[in-house]
């Protein structure tokens, strides 16, 4: 069939997604709606139950699923492009903590209810880790659209999908076992682990020996296309090598990513592969939309339906429970808990293996694959409906004392106003393991912070008695994420009196106010660099004995932070919800 396809018939499917994900794009930006959603109520759109039947087109669903697949690669390098070494390390307490705790309960939880339902244990438990997965691509657009990415909810999150992307990975090849001799299983398993393995070290390797002369070799050639097409070489050739052992595209892609993550050419590659990655993207959103089944949705309406609200629901709880386990406050992980809520793309792949096809009811497989579609639909809303109930949360625990910050035996920093600034400076002193303090007093920066993961104090920076409740008046240093000129200059001198030690650090947006604030003492920075404060957390961190070589480091990993998001936001993927 595919050898007597025209170069038309075969540029068609290509050509008619690129067009409606414009379309989509546009019509999402107009009506304010998630691109996501409009990508997905594009594919319904021009399906076979709709404008493709009208007109008698069809899609090549080869070319299709390639196209989609492709997204999710991409994706994945991107993510292996953030993940260094040192952020691994960082994120250690996420990888055995939250990770797993989320996975296996609300993992455990469908696996129970399709085990009592009659389902044979062993699709029971592949299809309930399916559905205990959430989906990298709509978790990832949705971080970006409401800049949440470098906090505490953001990283996270982040963590946690790295960790499920890798389990998926062996689910994969679990399922696909399923049908073969059950004693084969286990060796099976123990063969991709091994495979992983070993992947993890070549890619460790070629990164250093290899990857790194290479990069430098072109960038010193001064060849754009060569650079473009080496990159494009390197995720595509990393997924089809790790694909061809055995075990997935998305593997290799993310090993490719950890390959570059440490090479001071990742910026450029960043900027290279991030309009790639966002039309990929839109084609796997569009994908899903295409392959639902319209008939046997409007049929089983009410039960689809009630089971895409079960997910959203169940995984809420589980996510909740799990955050809450590892010392979550109540906001952060109930915004969480619904961030990671819908199904995910790897659970309609799990769905569509033919061992696992043949293990569950149509009717069951049915509902479950309209109900995962569903549930990417309504993610962005779910996730907006979570942050709301995240800040009322921390508001009613604000009215009744119980929200504060962590205090530490050792001389803490305080941070006053978690503005950009001010969330930045709290990042660094996270990220390094320094004790700190944080306090705002406008209502809506507050309760923002705490709902995404930030640990904060309700109060007044002017106010000298809190400074003692919260335990900071011993403070190494402080830093002013909201500068008020006219209150900083009444408290400098009881300031310096009571606290002669501390260094106070402030960015300002004019050289003039750098004048004003260096004239009380304080070490004020103007505002040059995004992201906004980078300047004065440098100074904090040097100021507090950090290495330079990892204040270098640190302020390199920001600034990707902040690239990726200015690559994020054009017209496919910046409309927040």
């Amino acid at each position: 069939m595919a050898a007597e396809m025209t170069p038309a018939e075969a540029l068609a499917p290509a050509i008619t997604l690129l067009g409606v994900g414009a379309a989509a794009a546009l019509g999402s930006r107009l009506l304010k709606l998630s691109p996501i959603v409009g990508y997905l109520i594009a594919g319904v759109a021009i399906g076979p139950y709709m404008l493709g039947g009208a007109v008698g087109f069809e899609f090549d669903e080869a070319t299709t699923h390639l196209l989609a697949e492709l997204g999710v690669v991409f994706l994945l390098f991107d993510i292996g492009m953030h993940v260094s070494m040192r952020e691994l390390r960082e994120s250690r307490s996420d990888l055995i903590g939250l990770a797993p705790s989320h996975l296996v309960v609300c993992s455990a939880i469908f696996s129970l209810i399709l085990g009592l339902a009659g389902v044979e244990w062993p699709i029971a438990i592949a299809v309930g880790i399916s559905l205990g997965l959430s989906s990298t691509a709509v978790v990832s657009g949705v971080l970006s659209e409401r800049s949440l990415n470098s906090c505490p909810l953001g990283r996270s999150a982040t963590h946690v999908l790295i960790f499920q992307d890798i389990v998926a990975i062996f689910l994969l090849i679990f399922a696909a076992n399923l049908a073969g001799d059950p004693a084969t299983l286990p060796l099976t398993m123990a063969i991709a682990g091994v495979s992983a393995l070993i992947a993890f070290a070549a890619a460790m390797l070629a990164g250093k020996f290899l990857i790194g002369p290479v990069l430098r070799t072109l960038a010193k050639a001064r060849n754009a296309e060569a650079f473009t097409a080496f990159t494009l070489v390197l995720v595509l050739g990393a997924a089809v090598a790790t694909a061809t052992a055995g075990l997935s595209l998305t593997l290799g892609a993310f090993l490719a990513g950890l390959t570059v993550s440490g090479t001071a050419y990742r910026h450029q590659i960043q900027m290279e592969t991030g309009p790639f990655r966002a039309l990929l993207l839109s084609f796997f959103f569009i994908s899903v939309g295409l392959g639902l089944d319209l008939p046997q949705l409007f049929a089983n309406l009410p039960l689809v339906l009630a089971a895409a609200f079960a997910i959203l629901a169940l995984k809420t709880i589980g996510g909740f429970a799990a955050a809450r386990l590892n010392k979550w406050s109540v906001p952060g992980a109930t915004q969480l808990a619904f961030l990671m809520a819908q199904g995910s793309e790897f659970t309609l792949v799990v769905l569509s293996m033919a061992a696992i096809a043949a293990g569950l009811p149509p009717l069951i497989e049915t509902v479950l694959v309209a109900a995962v579609a569903v549930s990417l639909a309504l993610a962005p809303s779910w996730a907006g409906l979570g942050l709301r109930i995240a800040r009322k949360l921390a508001a009613r625990q604000t009215e009744s004392g119980a929200t504060s910050a962590e205090t530490s035996s050792e001389r803490p920093v305080v941070v006053f106003g978690m503005t950009a600034a001010g969330r930045l400076a709290a990042d660094a002193l996270r990220d390094h393991e320094i004790p700190h303090v944080a306090l705002d007093i406008d209502p809506d920066r507050f309760l923002a912070a705490v709902a995404d993961g930030y640990q904060v104090s309700f109060g007044d920076a002017a106010n000298l008695k809190l400074i003692d409740a919260i335990g900071a008046n011993d403070a190494r240093a402080a830093v002013i994420g909201a500068p008020r000129y006219d209150v900083s200059r009444d408290i400098t001198q009881t300031i310096q009196r009571r606290f002669p030690d501390m260094e106070r650090f402030v960015t300002v947006d004019t050289a003039n106010d750098v004048a004003r604030f260096r004239a009380l003492g304080m070490r004020a920075h103007l505002c040059a660099a995004e992201p906004k404060g980078i300047e004065m957390a440098a100074d904090m961190l040097a100021h507090l004995g950090v290495d330079e070589a990892d204040v270098s480091d640190w302020i390199s990993n920001q600034r990707d932070r902040f690239e990726v998001k200015a690559v994020d936001d054009d017209p496919r993927e910046s409309e927040a919800a």
